[in-house]
Order: structure tokens, then C-alpha cells, then sequence
């Protein structure tokens, strides 16, 4: 599946926007209060298809291969990707660890830098491959 036709766009977005909006919803009910112990499965959830959605179409399958290019913005979106990741990790740890405050200020910055990841791999495909 090459990442070329609108179809094939329409699927890759919509995946990578589903996997946002279900991490901004576990975000949104761990900030009210509501369903602690599922909003982290939510977050998580959203944070799993994300990966998923990342890493198998460039991990080198063929069949499942995106053609996104090589544009430095393209780089740049997937390195704040694997930083968004990394720093969820990160504030699952200090969820564990009951550190309400600190968990609360990475969350934020998680769904900061995701969006600046969203905004950044659409124009790097989009924009800038018109």
C-alpha cells in the first residue's frame, strides 16, 4: 500500500487523528477526575496506535510501506513523535511513582508536542509536496 492515492491518505490520517483525539479524551477525563485508572488506559491506547501507526510503515514491509519522502520536516515530525512516546513512558513512571503534579505538567507537554507533531508531518506531506 503506497501512501499516494486519497484513500490511502484519508486511512493513514484518519488513524493517526484517532489516535490523538483518544489520547486528548484519556487526558481531558485524568485532568477532571473522572475514571482515573481509565483515562491512563485511554492515553495509553491512543499512544499504542500511534506507534503502531509510525513504526510498521517504515519498519521496512513492502506491503505496508507509506511513501511519505524524506523532507527534513517529515524527519523532524517523527523525532518529536518518538519524544512524545518516550516522555508518556515517562509520565507513566511518575503517575506510578504518585507525583500527581509532575504527571499532570508532562501530560501537558505531551499533548503540546504531539499536536506540533500532527501540524508539522501534515505540511511536511502535504504542503510541501503540492
Amino acid at each position: 500500500m503506497k501512501y499516494t492515492t486519497d484513500e490511502d491518505a484519508l486511512v493513514f490520517d484518519g488513524v493517526y487523528c484517532a489516535a490523538y483525539i483518544m489520547f486528548l479524551t484519556g487526558a481531558a477525563c485524568a485532568f477532571s477526575g473522572w475514571i482515573p485508572a481509565g483515562s491512563l488506559w485511554l492515553m495509553a491506547g491512543g499512544i499504542t496506535v500511534d506507534f503502531f501507526a509510525t513504526v510498521i510503515p517504515n519498519s521496512g514491509c513492502k506491503s505496508l510501506a507509506i511513501n511519505i519522502g524524506t523532507h527534513p520536516l517529515i524527519i523532524v515530525a517523527i523525532s518529536i513523535c518518538v519524544m512524545v512516546w518516550l516522555l508518556f513512558l515517562g509520565a507513566v513512571f511518575v503517575h506510578l511513582m504518585g507525583r500527581s503534579a509532575h504527571f499532570f505538567v508532562m501530560i501537558v507537554i505531551t499533548k503540546v508536542l504531539w499536536f506540533l507533531d500532527l501540524v508539522l508531518f501534515f505540511y511536511g506531506v502535504y504542503a510541501l509536496h503540492a
